[in-house]
């Protein structure tokens, strides 16, 4: 077996990349409200999750950029800027995608920058991510290999399997509220117990308090989106 495949089978486990998620969840949300202190002047939390410090795009983000640094290992500089480039604008722009139709909402728009796509993912951001990646891949991997030698054992299995368990009831219980408070704005009564108890502990100010970047987009302009693809499908 070679280095590189002995260091995928030995580091690439579910309880590596779990507690890389959860990592990467609550550092995202850190740095966003660091940057949001330099900018503006004033922190903001920006979370993806009704419970904890969490954001999962950086999550999923810290683990897509460790299984490319892995993979890409021995691949020039340019390879592996462009791959990590690629992975950043993907989850970007899927995670854009759903919010918008799943929900009817936005979390950012990069429309204002230069080559974007839909507003979705800019040249700007994805040269950003690739560098960031190449930051990743270079500086942090071998640290975090260390410490993946570090939390092993029984007791890291356990919290493991407890805070896998958390996660799962957290982001299903984030859906349903998220679901709920778009129908309300649509006048859609609850239709269940659980769903009038979202509706009085969770009203549309905490959710927009808990949530916020994420705004609703006009019904107009969603449907003046899909009579472009309509266009563009006939021609």
């Amino acid at each position: 077996m070679s280095k590189n495949a002995a260091s995928v089978a030995k580091h690439l486990t579910y309880q590596n990349m779990f507690w890389l998620f959860m990592t990467g969840n609550v550092l995202g949300v850190v740095l966003e409200g660091i940057w949001c202190l330099i900018r503006s002047g004033h922190w903001e939390t920006h979370v993806v999750s009704m419970w904890g410090p969490f954001c999962i795009l950086y999550g999923i983000g810290a683990v897509g950029l460790y299984i490319g640094s892995v993979w890409l290992k021995d691949r020039n500089f340019i390879t592996q800027f462009l791959i990590f480039s690629l992975i950043a604008a993907v989850i970007e722009y899927l995670s854009s995608w759903v919010l918008q139709y799943g929900l009817h909402m936005k979390a950012w728009d990069y429309s204002r920058h230069f080559l974007n796509i839909e507003g979705r993912v800019s040249l700007k951001m994805t040269v950003l991510w690739g560098v960031l990646g190449i930051v990743f891949s270079r500086w942090l991997v071998p640290l975090i290999d260390k410490v993946f030698d570090k939390i092993q054992g029984r007791m890291w299995n356990m919290a493991c399997i407890c805070m896998s368990v958390f996660m799962a009831v957290n982001l299903a219980f984030t859906a349903m509220c998220l679901v709920r408070w778009k129908e309300r704005r649509e006048g859609i009564e609850p239709g269940s117990y659980l769903e009038r108890v979202i509706d009085e502990r969770y009203s549309d100010r905490k959710m927009e308090k808990r949530f916020c970047e994420w705004k609703f987009i006009p019904q107009g302009y969603l449907a003046g989106e899909e009579e472009k693809n309509i266009e563009r499908s006939g021609a």
